[in-house]
């Protein structure tokens, strides 16, 4: 195929050269089920292991398949214990004297437990294999070895152990009640507390072949568990469990069964085949290698971890995912920060389609959206409060921009996935009320500023004119002006978008503390949380190529940052990376996640916050990847904040805002090779550091090329097509 070099010069033109040479197609494309060598070789070569489990959850192995997930771990008295979880089971009373969080919250479901016998075991999360496994050795006796996964395709847990002399496996259920009533230690509070009552005990009994444990609801329905035991050869023996759940339906036993049936109608070695072919496939997706061992490692345990955790058809993502710890404050979705970190990384590694869920959950309950907002609200609005169930039942309290925040990440899937047809039919009916919440709330004054009341900057103070609620409002209606006008919507609100981008008071700052948290509040003591620094990142609403807001923004982070008295969490180190990777600082970006790492990794890369808490390991790895590419609109950065201990990079596959899909390499500290594939057509503006006068893109006659602006090449991409931008 004829295609065309251009060569950048030093000066303002590109000269175009005629070359015959073979098109080479993007970066990252493999075919489905299958895994390029080297993604195969990481897999593999980082499988975490011990030599000896040990009583921690967060020193679990996890397996899952985003529905159902067990955590194995050490119980005392020397056995292994599988924590069960599966991600929809939640309680559901209404009109009950407490909190959500004791009425409409996840709910434990019990433990399978194999003896160890005196012994001990080893224990190996295998990323390639999807799986975890160990040898127990016991006092006396020969070594048992076993395996452990959930069937990426078929709703069960599978354990599998083999040796001579086996123990046998049981069961034993959890007390079925909200994590906060068995919390070790009380926790908040609630008025109603003495009056909660556990949900009734369980049923235990056999039916057939299968072994049964139902777990009724007092507000209906029920969760059973259903297990059987086979032989599977000479000395080896399976064990394959299921959880069907209902808010209805007292009859779920029948659907456990029948997932356990269709796994051994269709056999186990089958299952295992379509289980790896599902899982390689998911991998196939994205590639990221720094030459860091533990930010290697760290990219694929969260691709793991997201694998196990849902599907596109599934639920969104709650603190503990697909896994349950009953040792947990946590019981819920909370929406204050948590929600939204947990899904910032979807779309820039290639698995926007996990997104999906989120939305969808948005999309199909505007209605109760629309009860969480104060009666005397005066337009039709949406908003939500700090936690929920999957009803989205939570009514605003004084932390207003909660939802407005979440829709952010909507926006985000909308410009990745260039859906413009859900951005116009979906997104923008949904921001308009979330807009109208704070329409109601705007105040005139002497100032002739537009003001906000009192609310709250989570999780530090009340104040007016929070940063938080300014920033959130002028995103909004920013993205409100944006799509009505590019796609001619012509809506009657449009003028009141704009005079609200015009007349809202400017964000309440400092000379020597940069943003404050709101009118005349200032931060005086260590803050985990940045929402008072939204308008930074995320959002963006303060341009950091501008010198002035670098400057305050740095006075802001440093600030925030400076307190040796602070409350510091994971998740604080990850805000800030972010924020200084937009200002080109890696090194800067790169010793903030290192904190992370140093203080808050844990062996199966849980994070824990008096409780698992899902969201951190993903905001570091959104802040991971910005390092690497970042996107704005049509802006695509390769590698904008490499730090210097990074001097080779490769990776492929990741995504960008406008609908790219790009990979580089770097060696030696230098950028050799950038691919930009257009997945969906359009034009797309890439700074690299290639020089100008090194540079040479590869392209085929239909691409349109022309110079951007500092230094920036554009392109305009036909839908499917690569270009290739490399280093002479």
């Amino acid at each position: 195929m004829t295609s065309r070099f251009f060569r950048a010069s030093s000066g303002a033109a590109f000269s175009l050269a005629l070359f015959s040479v073979l098109y080479l197609t993007g970066a990252g494309s493999v075919c489905a089920g299958a895994l390029p060598a080297h993604y195969e070789r990481d897999l593999k070569r980082f499988a975490v292991s011990t030599d000896s489990v040990v009583n921690d959850y967060y020193s679990s192995g996890l397996i899952g398949n985003g529905l159902l997930g067990a955590a194995v771990y050490k119980q005392p008295g020397d056995t292994l214990c599988w924590e069960l979880g599966r991600s929809d089971v939640y309680d559901h009373r209404y009109g009950e004297p407490y909190t959500n969080l004791y009425s409409r919250c996840r709910l434990p479901i019990g433990k399978f437990l194999l003896p160890m016998e005196g012994g001990h075991s080893s224990l190996t999360m295998d990323l390639y294999g999807a799986e975890v496994n160990g040898t127990i050795c016991r006092a006396g006796k020969g070594p048992v070895k076993w395996r452990t996964w959930t069937p990426a395709e078929h709703n069960v847990y599978v354990i599998e152990w083999e040796g001579q002399d086996l123990p046998a496996i049981t069961f034993e259920p959890e007390l079925s009640a909200s994590p906060r009533f068995t919390y070790p230690k009380p926790y908040y509070g609630d008025p109603a507390l003495d009056r909660y009552k556990p949900n009734p005990s369980p049923q235990i009994y056999t039916k057939g072949e299968y072994l049964v444990c139902k777990q009724p609801m007092t507000a209906g329905g029920e969760y059973t568990t259903v297990w059987t035991t086979y032989p599977a050869g000479k000395d080896k023996r399976v064990l394959v469990a299921s959880v069907a759940y209902s808010q209805e339906r007292t009859d779920t036993e029948k659907d456990a069964i029948r997932d356990i049936e269709a796994v051994r109608e269709t056999t186990l070695e089958k299952t295992r085949r379509m289980h790896l072919d599902w899982w390689h496939d998911f991998y196939s997706k994205s590639y990221i290698s720094v030459g860091e061992e533990k930010y290697d490692r760290f990219f694929w345990m969260q691709l793991y971890k997201l694998g196990s955790a849902t599907r596109s058809d599934g639920r969104p993502i709650d603190l503990m995912g697909p896994w349950f710890h009953k040792v947990t404050p946590w019981p819920a979705i909370w929406w204050n920060l948590n929600i939204q970190l947990t899904y910032s990384p979807m779309c820039v590694i290639g698995h926007s389609e996990l997104s999906e869920p989120l939305l969808r959950l948005l999309d199909d309950h505007v209605e109760n959206l629309m009860k969480n907002v104060p009666a005397e609200c005066s337009y039709p609005a949406i908003a939500i409060g700090r936690t929920s169930s999957y009803d989205c039942i939570s009514p605003v309290t004084k932390e207003h921009g909660l939802l407005l925040w979440t829709l952010y990440y909507y926006w985000e899937y909308c410009q990745y996935t260039q859906d413009n047809t859900r951005m116009r039919e979906k997104l923008f009916p949904l921001l308009k009320l979330a807009v109208n919440y704070y329409r109601w709330m705007l105040m005139e004054g002497e100032d002739g500023y537009l003001h906000l009341p009192k609310s709250h900057s989570p999780e530090y103070a009340d104040a007016e004119d929070c940063n938080f609620e300014l920033a959130l409002l002028r995103w909004g209606c920013d993205r409100l002006t944006e799509i009505d006008r590019t796609y001619g919507t012509g809506d009657e609100l449009l003028p009141e978008w704009e005079r609200i981008r015009t007349k809202l008071t400017p964000y309440p700052q400092d000379a020597e503390e940069g943003m404050l948290i709101g009118k005349e509040v200032h931060l005086t003591a260590g803050h985990r949380h940045y929402s008072h620094l939204l308008m930074f990142s995320p959002l963006q609403n303060l341009s950091l190529n501008d010198p002035v807001n670098r400057e305050l923004a740095n006075r802001s982070i440093n600030h925030w940052l400076g307190f040796t008295n602070g409350y510091y969490v994971g998740y604080t180190y990850s805000g800030a990376a972010s924020m200084v990777t937009l200002m080109g600082e890696g090194d800067r970006a790169y010793g903030y996640l290192n904190t992370f790492f140093r203080k808050f990794w844990k062996f199966n890369s849980l994070y824990a916050e008096s409780g698992p808490c899902f969201e951190t390991p993903l905001a570091v790895l959104k802040s991971y990847t910005e390092m690497l590419l970042g996107s704005r609109g049509r802006e695509i950065r390769v590698m904008p904040a490499v730090p210097s201990a990074w001097p080779d990079v490769r990776f492929e596959g990741l995504r960008t805002q406008g609908g790219c899909e790009v990979g580089a390499v770097r060696s030696g500290g230098v950028t050799r090779e950038v691919t930009v594939k257009s997945l969906y057509g359009g034009r797309c503006e890439v700074w690299t550091d290639i020089p100008a006068g090194l540079l040479r893109v590869k392209a085929s006659k239909r691409v349109k090329m022309s110079e951007g602006t500092n230094g920036a090449v554009c392109l305009e991409i036909p839908m499917g097509e690569t270009v290739v931008l490399a280093r002479k």
